[in-house]
């Protein structure tokens, strides 16, 4: 050490003061070599935390910020952040890569492209961040920040001490203190804080950060408030194509659902008179029917039939015939019951569905409607009106207390509809009041596919 040399000296004279001098300076320099060791670890275990947090902090930023980009792949985007990062002296490496694992973006360089160094890495630390949205991990971010300043200074400062006197040494290490304390720290917080207090939930800076000095850290600064107003511009149209696509996804519900709802109304109902067909008159006698025989509700169905509507038919012309089926379609509704179902079978066939009417309703209800239908004019411009007539049958459930099926129930009233016609028209039959003899050659003249002779 520089400090032995006058020790040396041929003239210098070696007594118990210089050796207590000596030993002083030996102990001195000693204590001052290991505090300043000592300090130069402390400093550099400081350091090296303050560089871990910052770049957590940062890289939680950074991730945030990037979110839309990634899910947007919008690599242009992103590389352009991540250029602006390596440009900085802290960071020489970064990449983004999507949720299975493809690069998106990458930046600086790192001896090993696939290691994750650990922290204690002497020239590089490492950082991952998971990129969300909504809970959900889109991407990962890496961030390298560089040790080797921080490294070359604390080696530089360790000989500095080791050689200078203990004053100098003090007035060092409290000058590097305060000059760190003002120069670094201070702006880093004051960074820190604004960033903190003008992040939103979306992770985009709501404000610009003020210009701390005119230094690196004016410069990171400026480029914060560079990416973010990037950022909050690529939000903005980011959020103004997601409210256009659920506008139009809406508009295309809606019309979808309106759609399936016109095919619905379509699928069950007659389109000559707008009365329910066959198809949703089954679905509605089946349904009933099921109703009634597991509570014991009593459900009858009304089979209306068209006297004479082949001769009107062929009188008249076919027009006629379907003047008449609407006009006799509105007698059936003003006539009915809210609760009753009115539904055209087929031709001149019509078919009603009381619900919660026993045998004695539904025979008051069929006699209603025929003597409506018997003394309304169909079309008043024709052979004084054109009066028709109907024939009705009549079946109820369950009779007897027992349980039967729909394919049954409507057999019932197609042979009870049968008999009035049969029987002179212009009536109403009910299924219980057939004898056994009387329903056996009506049956099987049903069976052999008449259509109803008018």
């Amino acid at each position: 050490m520089a400090t032995g040399s006058p020790i040396k000296t041929p003239h210098f004279h070696f007594g118990v003061r210089q050796k207590v001098l000596l030993v002083l300076l030996t102990v001195l320099l000693t204590a001052l070599s290991m505090s300043s060791w000592l300090a130069l670890r402390e400093e550099e275990a400081s350091l090296l935390k303050e560089i871990n947090q910052r770049g957590a902090y940062i890289g939680r930023f950074v991730a945030k910020s990037m979110a839309f980009s990634v899910v947007g792949y919008d690599y242009h985007t992103i590389q352009l952040l991540l250029d602006e990062l390596t440009s900085s002296d802290e960071i020489n490496y970064a990449r983004v890569t999507n949720a299975k694992g493809n690069i998106m973006g990458e930046s600086g360089s790192t001896t090993r492209d696939t290691d994750i160094r650990p922290a204690s890495d002497e020239d590089l630390i490492m950082f991952t961040n998971d990129i969300h949205i909504d809970n959900e991990t889109v991407g990962i971010l890496y961030l390298g920040f560089s040790t080797k300043h921080i490294v070359s200074r604390l080696e530089t400062q360790k000989f500095t001490l080791l050689k200078r006197e203990a004053l100098i040494i003090l007035l060092i290490a409290l000058g590097e203190f305060l000059a760190l304390s003002y120069i670094i720290v201070r702006p880093v917080d004051k960074i820190i804080d604004f960033l903190r207090r003008n992040v939103n939930d979306e992770g985009l800076l709501v404000s610009k950060i003020p210009m701390v000095s005119n230094d690196e850290f004016g410069q990171l600064a400026q480029q914060f408030n560079t990416l973010s107003n990037q950022l909050n511009e690529a939000n903005k149209k980011l959020h103004s194509k997601i409210e256009s696509a659920d506008r139009r996804l809406l508009e295309t519900n809606q019309q979808l659902k309106r759609l399936n709802e016109e095919f619905r109304v379509l699928s069950i109902t007659d389109p000559l008179t707008g009365l329910f067909n066959r198809r949703h008159f089954d679905e509605l006698m089946k349904t009933e029917i099921e109703l009634s025989n597991r509570h014991g509700n009593s459900d009858s169905i009304l089979l209306i039939d068209i006297d004479f509507f082949k001769a009107i038919n062929d009188t008249y012309g076919h027009y006629t015939g379907d003047v008449v089926l609407k006009n006799m379609t509105t007698i059936l509704q003003k006539n009915l019951r809210h609760t009753d179902a009115v539904c055209r079978i087929g031709g001149e066939e019509f078919a009603l569905l009381c619900k919660r009417a026993d045998k004695k309703c539904a025979i008051k209800i069929a006699e209603k409607l025929r003597i409506a239908i018997e003394t309304t004019p169909m079309i008043p411009e024709i052979d004084g009106g054109l009066m028709i007539t109907v024939s009705i049958g009549v079946a109820s459930a369950p009779y007897h207390t027992k349980s039967i099926t729909p394919k049954q129930l409507y057999k019932d009233v197609d042979t009870a509809m049968y008999h009035s016609k049969n029987n002179g028209r212009n009536r109403v039959t009910h299924i219980t009041d057939l004898h056994q003899e009387s329903t056996e050659p009506i049956e099987n003249k049903n069976s052999k596919g008449q259509n109803h002779e008018n």
